[in-house]
């Protein structure tokens, strides 16, 4: 039934998939145009330099990521396209795990497309322009192996990690507004990130402030503490934000 959800959320979000698909080849085929640089190796071949369009390339897989996940629930908004919906014989959990699988699985799809397809452009444009080629996707493929590599994975871990929070929260927020829901989630962490902010700068200003000596022992590593701290925060608030947003879905579909 989940097969069915999906094949169904694809027909209703064609459009949508089709022009995300196009946005982020055109920002990478446009960073790959106008902010590379070619240059010669020791070997005396000419290479081209596409660090400023990998860095594209993952600006726009986020942008794509976010986007998808605020339109999650967006058939929900209105009675004419909710009813519908609510007609299909299957349970809100398939349906709110279809929809995830969707926006997350239809996201790197798309990312995969939308990469290779501007860099068969892109070669095309260096053999008749920079009489010289390269690889769009291998530079890509590459800075992530040498993310890994140097941080000995706790970076790419925060990483995907990073990517399931951003889907969750963002996924919460489809929930919550029914129009706009990209702007208002955005701008409800701002405020949320402001708020934390100024109560973590009073607590540190009394403290500093404060006529007492305060002595800290660690007990363990306080880099060990903030890395295991970070994992806990991510994780438990992913968590909580999917089930946050699957108890809305739920009272979204009673009639």
């Amino acid at each position: 039934m989940i097969k069915q959800l999906i094949l169904h959320s694809l027909l209703l979000e064609k459009r949508n998939a089709i022009a995300c698909t196009s946005i982020m080849a055109g920002v990478i085929l446009f960073f790959a145009t106008i902010a590379t640089h070619t240059y010669v190796d020791e070997m005396n071949i000419s290479r081209i330099d596409y660090r400023n369009s990998v860095e594209a390339a993952k600006t726009a897989l986020w942008f794509c990521l976010i986007y998808t996940a605020s339109r999650m629930f967006l058939h929900l908004s209105t009675r004419k396209t909710a009813i519908p919906y609510l007609m299909l014989p299957a349970s809100n959990k398939d349906k709110f795990l279809a929809n995830c699988i969707m926006t997350l699985g239809g996201t790197f799809v798309m990312f995969i497309i939308a990469l290779l397809g501007a860099d068969v452009v892109q070669a095309l444009f260096n053999l008749a322009t920079r009489f010289t080629t390269g690889s769009i996707t291998a530079n890509y493929v590459e800075s992530i192996f040498n993310v890994e590599f140097q941080s000995n994975n706790i970076i790419s871990n925060k990483i995907i990690l990073s990517l399931f929070w951003v889907h969750s929260i963002f996924t919460l927020g489809s929930t919550i507004f029914r129009k706009h829901s990209l702007i208002k989630t955005i701008l409800s962490l701002l405020g949320a990130s402001i708020i934390l902010v100024m109560i973590i700068g009073g607590i540190v200003s009394s403290a500093v402030n404060s006529n007492h000596d305060i002595t800290i022992q660690f007990l363990v590593d306080p880099m060990i503490m903030a890395n295991i701290s970070s994992y806990i925060i991510i994780i438990g608030t992913t968590i909580g934000a999917y089930y946050w947003a699957y108890r809305r879905f739920c009272k979204k579909t009673i009639l």
